[in-house]
């Protein structure tokens, strides 16, 4: 179990890469890039179940909601990289914005602070509820389909 959960968090941060690349292309639906990556991060991990022969469904289900928790929180982290990346090039670009914006960009507090309203945490609350359920889907099919 312990190298399934090592390797269930490089898929995760993985698959959290791949879903803030998606939303960054402006190409999201909603609902769907949360579904997909959601079915892919379970199907990683019932592959790597079945490759490292973990046993115990409980144990499986749990690591699996976990681990898509921490996909959800690495498409997030990935998401404020980008930000970090796109205040840095436009300060170099403008001067006009140069001289109104820190030179450094908001923390990951103060930048959630400021993303903050009831819309997104809903929305928030909703792209995490897809991924988790689709993910702990997929890896209980796939541990039925096992047995």
């Amino acid at each position: 179990m312990y190298l399934w959960c090592n390797f269930g968090l490089f898929a995760a941060i993985a698959i959290g890469w791949v879903g803030a690349i998606i939303h960054l292309s402006g190409h999201a639906p909603l609902g769907l890039v949360s579904l997909g990556i959601g079915i892919a991060l379970g199907a990683a991990l019932s592959a790597l179940a079945a490759t490292l022969r973990v046993a115990g469904k409980k144990q499986l289900i749990i690591g699996t909601i976990a681990l898509a928790l921490v996909a959800v929180v690495a498409q997030h982290a990935w998401l404020y990289r980008d930000f970090r990346r796109q205040w840095h090039e436009a300060r170099a670009q403008s001067p006009h914005v140069a001289m109104f914006r820190p030179e450094t960009p908001w923390t990951p507090g103060e930048y959630f602070h400021r993303e903050l309203s009831p819309q997104r945490v809903a929305l928030w609350c909703v792209d995490a509820a897809f991924i988790t359920a689709a993910a702990t889907g997929v890896v209980v099919v796939r541990q039925r389909k096992r047995q």
